[in-house]
């Protein structure tokens, strides 16, 4: 867990890497009501999905961001707001690594505004760290 002093300009979070498995997916889905066949079908998902097989949920994705994002910054209620650029589809399987760096912080607002993205192990961005945002309120 990080404290306001070390939320300064450029602070980065320690990455975090998760492999998320297709029970991930199914826990997901359960709980979101999100049961598209791309990510349970593996037959439907060879032939329909951009990588050929059954693919994380985008929202999920986020979600894991934001609950290490949370973790690093003192608790999920200090999350004020999101801005996220999803890019690329994250296959089932997939070890994922999330990061986040402090790219301004407003000491009269009282809140500090983070860098966050993902990417696979190929470098491909699965949230694109050049467009994607998290607020959070210090103290």
């Amino acid at each position: 867990m990080t404290t306001d002093r070390t939320l300064t300009p450029g602070a980065t979070m320690p990455r975090h890497e998760q492999r998320i498995e297709q029970l991930d997916l199914i826990r997901y889905a359960g709980a979101s009501g999100d049961f598209n066949r791309l990510h349970w079908d593996g037959e439907y998902a060879a032939t329909a999905s951009p990588t050929a097989g059954v693919i994380v949920h985008g929202m999920l994705n986020i979600a894991l961001l934001l609950r290490v994002v949370g973790d690093w910054v003192g608790g999920d209620d200090r999350i004020v707001s999101t801005s996220v650029s999803l890019r690329a589809p994250c296959p089932v399987g997939a070890l994922v690594s999330f990061h986040a760096r402090v790219a301004e912080v407003d000491e009269r607002a009282g809140s500090a505004v983070l860098a966050v993205g993902a990417e696979l192990p190929d470098g491909a961005p699965v949230i694109d760290a050049k467009r994607s945002r998290v607020t959070v309120r210090l103290g």
